[in-house]
């Protein structure tokens, strides 16, 4: 077997042999591939069956004689091999010819007659007395001697003290002894004669991948699985190899030799192992074969050191963050100068004041109460930096949180390439020279106080993040044009002017800082997000929408804004944040342009619930294609019934919050109260009763103002046009015959005057009002008429001259409600009722006539009681 792949076994061995020891790690032998057959009582190799694959047998306490070329065939891994402890007295030439793997074997405590017939090349010695394998003999007696021999002749037979022991070798894997690798081995197996062979264990690579990581490994698991002999096919289709977030604790030289192998593999992550830099002088083997390794993760590692460092040349990309590295040596760039992308984040460089090798003086303890300056800043010469040299090729440099004061005089004449640079976590005070190229800087959580003139320089610049300094002032004229995203937050910045010199500016944020006003000075038709939160801002100015037309986001929160102005906001917001501010109320006439707003962010208690945010809780909360984030924190302030009630809930109604729409509801109510009452009145015959007062009026105030004191007709009679024949014939022409003076409309009223006014005077000037009551009666007009005017004449004069005469039953429902006081007439009054029987009309016309000439007493009288009938008439 190879003890190492390549040209590394031509440099390797002899610095073994020179003495320094244990800088590689070797492989220990897995115990699945360890087999014990001890004690069985095997006679033969052969009767054990041992698995092929075997790396390592112990055959010792058993009572095998020979050692035959058959019972060795076919173990081409066999590394180890005991047959201590036998009665072995011949060993077949040949026999070990085909175990060119093997390391050790044990051949003591056989018979004493053992002759040595045939060794493995790789088990002779050398003419130094080392050799790279050993081979041990012993004689029953136990007697040995531990002088070193030369190899006999094949067939020498051994003296009684006479112990060939080959066990001196310098490198860690040939130092193990027989003995400890079988103890380990039988922890694990108890095999039989009859075992069967053990799986493989090489890691199999999927779509070109090999993912080893989280699986806890060891560096004897991971030397298995990487086995440049049992897993060379498997090896040779891996293009990404992933061992990270394992136990893996070796030397790195010993790590990146296992992938000598691997050639096609061009991505290797080694991060969060236990992998270390022990090689004091590595210039004389650091040789590597051509090899296409592109990236290697050796992050979270306790690398301690990059001095001498040893990796394939072809790398581009190295990921060396949290490493515990103090420097970047002078000898990196030329190991690695293809490099492009370099990582070195998380670790903690180290300014010294004098240079290493000049430091003759003796060490001294400082006194008590020294202070230990770690990082200084004064140090300028190239002695002093912890940056000692970068490769000329890196475009991506990444070296936040590494404790850096400034950047080497020779950084922006020697990275003339370099497009992203991260030094952002730093102690950096002065804002350094950088190459032209850069096109992407992370500054932030440093300590500069001012932007110097050289920043307009990168011509290149899109990104710039400067967040978290001690910066007091903005110079937009020192920006590069070509700035896209800038990040300005965490600052001490007390105004902002937006120039038109950023007319590329995309995205801007200015948050956390102490900015009192806005100054929009020009036009930024690329600016789509700003970030303004967390200032003092008091209001917007009114330009300030026409100066960015293409804002998209707008961050306001956490500021002092009361109120926003019509056309302060642009129109091709998207999405805006005006939480925590002290805005009282949102109207219609600032956010109603806002046509493309689909976020609206409002949060706090300071919202005033009056009319003036009707529009925003009865439109804007329900608009499907809003999102209102935070309206459930959204509460009053104001007025002090509603303190800490949430805006949604308010009770503003358009009836409340609309002085249009308070008058119509009111013209409309009223409309609709004036309706009712004509309807009402119409139901109940109010125009009847109104046309009836006012002719009632007027012919009293006319000519009927003086009553008569002997009236003309000793009665008007009242009937209607289907009872007129019964008047006529009876009634009339009786009572005139008997010489009454009868007033009858037909023949008594007055020619031109009024219907009315006729009625009137006719009735004012009767003795007697006759009514001839029948259903056609209280369907009659004027028949209703001669009733009111009969009845007002009752209630004027206090005399009772009413005579009702039924002519025809009255139901007691078919009276309409305008008559309730005929109603009440005929249930209080006594009436005269005509019937078809002769000596029931004698009676009638006898009664009538004897009324007639009655006189007209008082309606009211002093009686108890009369008040009320009085009372009940009207």
């Amino acid at each position: 077997m190879r003890i190492l792949p390549g040209c590394l076994h031509f440099y390797f061995i002899p610095f073994l042999l020179s003495g320094a020891h244990g800088f590689l790690m070797w492989r220990t032998i897995p115990p699945s591939l360890v087999y014990n057959y001890s004690y069985s009582n095997l006679s033969s190799v052969s009767e054990a069956q041992a698995p092929k694959t075997a790396r390592a047998l112990n055959f010792s306490h058993n009572v095998i004689e020979k050692i035959t070329k058959r019972d060795l065939e076919g173990f081409d891994w066999l590394e180890v091999l005991d047959f201590s402890y036998n009665q072995i007295r011949a060993v077949e030439p040949g026999a070990f010819q085909s175990l060119l793997s093997l390391v050790s074997a044990d051949l003591s405590f056989n018979d004493e007659k053992l002759l040595l017939s045939d060794l493995p090349p790789h088990l002779k010695l050398s003419s130094a007395g080392k050799a790279p394998g050993s081979l041990q003999l012993s004689r029953n007696s136990g007697k040995s001697s531990g002088a070193a021999l030369e190899p006999p002749a094949p067939t020498e037979k051994l003296s009684h003290s006479g112990i060939l022991s080959l066990l001196q070798i310098l490198s860690p894997r040939l130092r193990r002894s027989t003995g400890n690798i079988l103890r380990r081995g039988e922890r694990n197996t108890t095999a039989l004669p009859t075992a069967t062979p053990e799986p493989t264990l090489c890691g199999t690579p999927i779509n070109g991948t090999l993912d080893l990581s989280h699986s806890n490994l060891t560096q004897d698991e991971l030397m298995v699985k990487l086995d440049d002999n049992l897993c060379q096919a498997q090896l040779g289709r891996i293009l990404e190899l992933d061992i990270s977030h394992n136990n893996v604790e070796m030397d790195l030289l010993s790590l990146i030799s296992l992938f000598f192998p691997m050639e096609n593999t061009l991505s290797i992550d080694a991060s969060f192992n236990k992998l270390t830099i022990n090689i004091l002088d590595a210039e004389f083997f650091c040789k590597f074969p051509s090899h296409q390794l592109l990236f290697l993760n050796i992050s979270n590692n306790p690398i301690n050191s990059l001095d001498t460092l040893c990796l394939p040349p072809s790398i581009k990309e190295i990921d060396l963050s949290f490493t515990n590295i103090s420097r970047i040596p002078l000898n990196f760039a030329a190991k690695l100068f293809n490099l492009e992308k370099m990582y070195v984040q998380g670790n903690h460089f180290i300014y010294t004041a004098f240079p290493e090798s000049g430091n003759t003086l003796p060490m001294c303890a400082p006194p008590p109460g020294t202070v230990h300056i770690s990082a200084i800043s004064f140090v300028r010469n190239e002695a002093g930096t912890p940056i000692g040299s970068l490769p000329e090729k890196v475009k991506h440099l990444e070296m936040s949180n590494c404790s850096i004061v400034e950047l080497p005089e020779w950084f922006a004449d020697t990275v003339e390439e370099l497009l992203f640079l991260d030094l952002s976590s730093n102690h950096i005070s002065v804002l350094p020279n950088f190459p032209p190229s850069l096109q992407h800087l992370d500054i932030s959580n440093n300590d500069i106080k001012v932007i110097h003139p050289s920043l307009k320089s990168l011509s290149s610049l899109n990104v710039f993040r400067i967040q978290n300094n001690k910066v007091m002032d903005i110079p937009m004229e020192y920006f590069p044009s070509a700035l896209k995203k800038c990040d300005f937050s965490k600052n001490k910045v007390k105004v902002l002017s937006l120039t038109s010199v950023l007319e590329k500016l995309e995205h801007l944020n200015v948050s956390g800082n102490q900015i009192t006003r806005l100054e929009p000075a020009g036009r930024l038709p690329a600016l789509s997000s700003l970030d303004s939160s967390h200032n003092l801002i008091p209001e917007l100015p009114d330009a300030f929408g026409e100066s960015l037309p293409g804002l998209k986001y707008l961050n306001l929160s956490g500021n002092k804004i009361s109120f926003l102005q019509r056309g302060s906001l642009p129109a091709s917001l998207v999405e805006l944040d005006i939480s925590d501010n002290a805005i009282t109320t949102i109207v219609e006439a600032t956010f109603g342009p806002l046509t493309s707003l689909r976020v609206l962010t409002v949060q706090g208690e300071h919202f005033f619930c009056t009319c003036d945010l009707y529009w925003f809780v009865n439109v804007y909360l329900h608009e499907p294609q809003l999102e209102i984030r935070g309206r459930g924190a959204v509460r009053c302030s104001f007025p002090p019934e509603r303190r800490g009630s949430l805006v949604g809930s308010s009770r503003l109604t358009l009836l409340r919050c609309s002085l249009g729409v308070q008058l119509a509801v009111t013209a409309g109510a009223a409309g609709l109260a004036v309706l009712a009452l004509i309807a009402l009145c119409w139901r109940l015959d109010g125009p009847w009763y109104i046309r009836m007062g006012w002719y009632w009026c007027m012919a009293k105030r006319k000519q009927y103002e003086k009553r008569p004191e002997n009236k003309l007709f000793d009665a008007f009679v009242s009937y209607s046009e289907h009872d007129a024949h019964w008047t006529k014939e009876n009634l009339l022409e009786k009572l005139e015959n008997d010489g009454f003076r009868i007033c009858y409309h037909e023949r008594d009223f007055k020619p031109g005057h009024p219907v009315l006014g006729n009625i009137f005077y006719c009735i004012e000037n009767s003795h007697k009002v006759l009514f001839v009551l029948s259903p056609s009666f209280v369907n009659s007009c004027w028949c209703q008429y001669e009733l009111y005017f009969a009845e007002h004449r009752v209630l004027n004069e206090n005399l009772d001259s009413l005579i009702m005469i039924v002519l025809e039953d009255l139901p007691p429902h078919s009276v309409p409600q305008k008559f309730s006081k005929l109603r009440k007439l005929l249930r209080r009054k006594t009436y005269l009722k005509w019937s078809l029987e002769e000596h029931k009309q004698k009676m009638f016309w006898h009664q009538l006539k004897a009324v007639l000439k009655t006189t007209n007493e008082p309606l009211v009288r002093a009686e108890n009681g009369s008040t009320l009938e009085m009372q009940e008439l009207e």
